[in-house]
């Protein structure tokens, strides 16, 4: 096993024997077909749907056969920093952070002075603390290309930061990201989210924290479900937690 991931992380990083390109707005990846649209059904089908678009309009009889060309894949605008943990994924099945989220980003964590709480002030907390986006954005990435283990992972890794980094603004960020980059009935990120305002209720309490819930009902009624039957009372069925 140990010699099988050493063999994945080296077709990972040098791109020996790529035969699709997958393309972020900032890097472009030598990657593997069998590896990466085994992983992702969306991928694949997006590779065999290109591939059918030019047999029909190219020529045939010419001995090419697309099915077996180079194919490309872009991600489009996506978070480049969330495609390359998607990429890790893909061959390592984990992911490292390897560059820190808009590291020239102005403190979103400078605290107004109604809140009440000691603002991030150390710049390791806060590149910390701005992983809970960076995980909320490749879990939305891991719902549209349709791999679960990876929607795993996020959330496992978002937790663990969360359980430390809950006063940040991140964590709204990332509540933002949830409740308006994947559909009403993928709760598993929700999930997460209101289990953190529950666990730590005080939240409730800071004016920045009621005026960004007012901008998103579906949250506030999912925090009013859960504080009324914690905490098994999160269904996997639909957005309703009874």
């Amino acid at each position: 096993m140990e010699e099988h991931r050493k063999w994945m992380k080296d077709l990972f990083h040098t791109g020996k024997y790529s035969d699709i390109d997958l393309i972020s707005d900032t890097k472009l990846y030598k990657a593997h077909r069998s590896i990466v649209c085994s992983m992702s059904p969306v991928i694949d089908r997006s590779c065999e749907f290109n591939a059918a678009k030019l047999d029909r309009v190219e020529p045939q009889g010419n001995g090419s056969d697309h099915r077996t060309a180079r194919a490309s894949f872009n991600f489009g605008d996506a978070e480049p920093e969330a495609v390359e943990c998607l990429v890790q994924f893909l061959y390592l099945w984990d992911y490292e952070v390897v560059t820190a989220i808009s590291g020239d980003a102005p403190d979103q964590d400078i605290l107004r002075e109604d809140d009440d709480y000691s603002p991030v002030t150390d710049k390791a907390t806060t590149l910390e603390a701005r992983l809970l986006i960076l995980h909320a954005k490749v879990f939305t990435l891991a719902h549209m290309y349709d791999i679960p283990r990876l929607r795993e992972l996020c959330i496992k890794k978002f937790k663990g930061v969360a359980q430390q980094q809950w006063k940040s603004s991140y964590f709204l960020d990332a509540a933002r990201e949830a409740y308006t980059a994947t559909p009403t009935d993928i709760l598993e990120m929700r999930k997460a989210i209101v289990e953190i305002f529950y666990e730590n209720r005080a939240l409730l309490d800071e004016s920045r924290v009621q005026a960004f819930l007012l901008g998103i009902p579906q949250l506030i009624l999912d925090i009013a479900l859960y504080m009324n039957k914690p905490p098994t009372s999160f269904s996997d069925q639909g957005y309703k937690w009874i």
